[in-house]
Parts: C-alpha cells; sequence; structure tokens
C-alpha cells in the first residue's frame, strides 16, 4: 500500500482516511471530495500526481491521511498522533509525508513507530515534513527526501534551524552547488541514503554522491508554475510502491514530470491543475506500461 501524509489549509476538514482516486477536476479521498481550487494545493497536488501515476502504471490506488489545518497545527497534531497508532495496522509499502506544521513530540513518535515496524515502510518526506525531520535531526531515519534548491541549502547548513537563517545564498544555486551541498548535508546526517533535487535541472543523490542528472525535455515555463515540485513526489512516490529501484524511481519521476510540462504545453500563469491531468500518459511512456 502507498499512503500519503499530510494537511490541505481548508479550516473545517476532518480527519480524513481512505482509498484516494483523481479525476480531473475531483479528487476523491475516502468519502471526502475535494473540488475546484482545493484539488490540487501543495498536498493534494502531490496525492492527485500520485493517484495519477498509479493509473498510468496499473496498479492500486493511494491511500491517504489528511486532515486540515491552515496554521495553527492542531490539525498536524491531530493527524500525528491518529498515524503514530494506525500505520501498523495500514502496513505501508511506501509512506510519504508532506505538508506539516512544526512539532517534535508528536513527528518524532510516529517516526520512531515508523522505524520499529516488523517491516519498515520506504520512507519519504518532503515539505514541511522534510524541514521538521531536518531541524529535528531525524533525516536518517527517512529513506528518500525531495528538496527543492533552497530546501537543500537548509539541508546543507548543519547549524540551521529554520530555512530562514541559512549561510548559504539560496537563490543562485546551480550544479556544482547542488553536488556540494549534497555532500555536505549526508556527510553530517541531515539526509537520507536517497535524495531528489528538484530544480531546472534535477540531481538524483545516493549516499551524498549525484548519480544522475536530469536536463530533457527543458520546459522552461515549469520553473515558475507552484506545484511542480508536489507532483515530482507524488510520482516518485508511486513508481518506488510500483516496485522500482529507488534511484531510478527518482530518474524516472523527474523525466515523468518534465514530460508532463511537454504535452500540456504550459506557459508561466498555467496553473498546476492543466498538468496533472497529463501524468497518467507521460507515466506510460516513460515507464513503458
Amino acid at each position: 500500500m502507498l499512503v500519503l501524509v499530510g494537511t490541505i489549509p481548508i479550516d473545517d476538514m476532518p480527519l480524513t482516511y481512505g482509498p484516494c482516486k483523481y479525476e480531473g477536476d475531483k479528487l476523491t479521498i475516502g468519502d471526502y471530495v475535494l473540488e475546484d481550487k482545493y484539488v490540487l494545493l501543495g498536498t493534494t497536488a502531490m496525492i492527485s500526481a500520485a493517484s495519477a501515476a498509479c493509473q498510468g502504471l496499473g496498479i492500486d490506488e493511494p491511500y491517504a491521511v489528511v486532515i486540515g489545518d491552515i496554521g495553527m497545527g492542531e490539525g498536524t497534531i491531530k493527524l500525528l498522533d491518529y498515524l503514530s497508532d494506525e500505520v501498523a495496522k495500514l502496513k505501508p509499502t511506501v509512506l510519504t509525508m508532506h505538508y506539516l506544521l512544526p512539532t517534535r513530540d508528536q513527528f518524532t513518535r510516529l517516526v520512531d513507530t515508523v522505524n520499529n515496524m516488523e517491516k519498515k515502510p520506504f520512507f519519504i518526506a518532503d515539505a514541511g515534513a522534510l524541514l521538521n525531520a531536518k531541524a529535528i535531526r531525524l533525516s536518517q531515519k527517512f529513506d528518500l527526501f525531495t528538496p527543492d534548491p533552497g530546501e537543500l541549502s537548509f539541508l546543507a547548513d548543519q547549524d540551521a534551524a529554520h530555512p530562514a537563517y541559512v549561510q548559504h545564498f539560496i537563490f543562485e544555486v546551480d550544479d556544482t552547488d547542488i553536488s556540494r551541498l549534497s555532500k555536505e548535508a549526508y556527510e553530517h546526517g541531515d539526509t537520507p541514503r536517497f535524495v531528489l533535487v528538484k530544480a531546472a535541472v534535477d540531481h538524483v543523490v545516493v549516499d551524498g554522491e549525484v548519480v544522475g542528472v536530469i536536463k530533457e525535455p527543458l520546459i522552461p515555463a515549469l520553473e515558475a508554475i507552484g506545484g511542480t515540485g508536489d507532483t515530482i513526489t507524488g510520482i516518485v512516490s508511486a513508481l518506488i510502491f510500483s516496485g522500482i529501484e529507488p534511484s531510478e524511481a527518482c530518474i524516472k519521476a523527474s523525466k515523468i514530470n518534465r514530460l508532463m510540462g511537454e504535452l500540456s504545453q504550459p506557459t508561466p500563469a498555467t496553473p498546476i491543475a492543466k498538468l496533472v491531468p497529463f501524468i497518467t500518459e507521460a507515466t506510460k511512456k516513460i515507464v513503458g506500461k
């Protein structure tokens, strides 16, 4: 089972869980239906992309555990407590954590629970979960991080407790910087074994060393469209769930995300909602299903 976890910025959304399916303008999670702008907001963009990729792979749909949280943190705590109690029963083979508010005790409890499972799932973090893991020194309890260059700069700064206080100038990180920062972050224990750095040129890192660089197809408009980092996290989660080896899955996810852009022909003003429907086709083309 592929389990996807995160908060959604909807004030009154209750704790919601169940199989999920993306259908163009609608995302269904259990009995809860998200429509219009709520389909592609951070965590939901990741879930929608994972569902679309699973459809392209011809495998089971993901299972999602989500809750509303508009920044107060109560939803995050309730979500983490629930998952700590239930994750062993769900028995995920891949578990992906996405947008969460900063927490220590509840987050640590969940990470420890996952790592003590009889059969530990492949454990992925992006967005708030990634930042939280680094801040409280739990990065190596995960198997894959999917940072952008700014988040990588935070991971590489051993002393920074928040992305706003990194030593590195994060707005102009080139290929050489990505290699160096990846190595530094891994050496002081702030990344897991696998890292997929999402940028204009994507980098796949294993044990601190770059093993893959993906440049094509180059779709400059993608860099201006919010949500394209979330989609790649959902895609790589689906690929690993399908049985593809992690570093190969990272390379293929990068190519699928780029092909999504090529097929949709976006402009910088194109919303991510117009791109995600092309993930299923892109997945079939790249994976050969």
